[in-house]
């Protein structure tokens, strides 16, 4: 299993180019392509609209700022990566708004790179996107911090583990990113509802898997007495990880885009690239 294509969102944050050297970094080593997107963040309005704020020509002007801001960013993308060598990568510009345009190009790649929301009103990306992309994209995705750099992430992973579809697809889904020789700690919190139904063979039966996919694991269930968002971001900065692993899910249904509240938590105070899965 390896990703074949990754995808990065790019914009004109100072922390873009962050987040294109982490993919960049994943697809060199996955041997796989590398696909930076700046979409315009142009959204159609009705004529009315149009003509009340100045008409054709304002839209007009609008729109053509908009598109030359999306190919400077895609030609400073290819400017970034131009020389490294054995790195296949191209940019494209997408005219939609920045959440679609993602979640859309995410749905045929196997890896969608995005920026952790920053707490700035003039941050370019929308606020939510990063929770629009996890539980709409339909593939992993790994969040990188607003602050920080990380050049190399899977050598010291924690995974936080409840039983959950989410969690295992989420697992499952991070193992190529798991370096050789990587140390990978599995926690299962009781206080969770979901974790208190996994029954104490299971978590035999996940070493064993971890086992037969060669990878040097330790699986533990421990309780703890602050929130799960809280306790794995704690126990992250204790083992020094370099990479975080859970699954992502909404409350009900009815909610689908109402986070859970350690996904919402670990969203908003991540130190640590975090992959997550719905």
């Amino acid at each position: 299993m390896s990703y074949r294509t990754i995808l990065v969102h790019l914009d004109d944050s100072p922390r873009c180019n962050v987040r294109v050297d982490l993919a960049a970094q994943v697809a060199a080593g996955q041997g796989g392509h590398l696909i930076g997107l700046a979409p315009t963040g142009w959204v159609e309005m009705p004529a009315s609209v149009g003509q009340a704020v100045g008409g054709v020509s304002y839209i007009q002007l609008s729109f053509d700022h908009l598109m030359q801001r999306a190919q400077r960013i895609s030609a400073a993308f290819s400017a970034h990566l131009s020389g490294r060598q054995g790195l296949s990568y191209e940019s494209r510009v997408h005219e939609g708004d920045p959440t679609g345009a993602v979640i859309r190009m995410a749905r045929c790649s196997d890896l969608a790179v995005i920026g952790q929301a920053e707490d700035d009103a003039s941050s370019p990306a929308p606020s939510d996107l990063p929770q629009q992309v996890v539980l709409g994209a339909g593939v992993p995705v790994l969040v990188v911090p607003y602050a920080g750099h990380f050049d190399l992430i899977g050598r010291r992973v924690l995974v936080a583990w409840d039983g959950s579809r989410e969690s295992t697809r989420a697992l499952v889904s991070a193992l190529p990113l798991f370096e050789r020789g990587a140390k990978v700690q599995t926690i299962v919190f009781d206080g969770g509802s979901r974790a208190e139904g996994v029954q104490g063979w299971q978590l035999e039966q996940l070493r064993q898997w971890f086992a037969r996919h060669g990878v040097d694991a330790t699986v533990a269930r421990e309780t703890t007495e602050i929130g799960i968002g809280e306790a794995l971001l704690s126990r992250a900065a204790d083992l020094g990880s370099d990479l975080l692993v859970m699954g992502a899910y909404g409350h009900t249904r009815l909610a689908e885009f109402v986070l859970g509240g350690a996904t919402r938590t670990l969203l908003a105070g991540m130190a640590l690239p975090v992959l997550m899965a719905h």
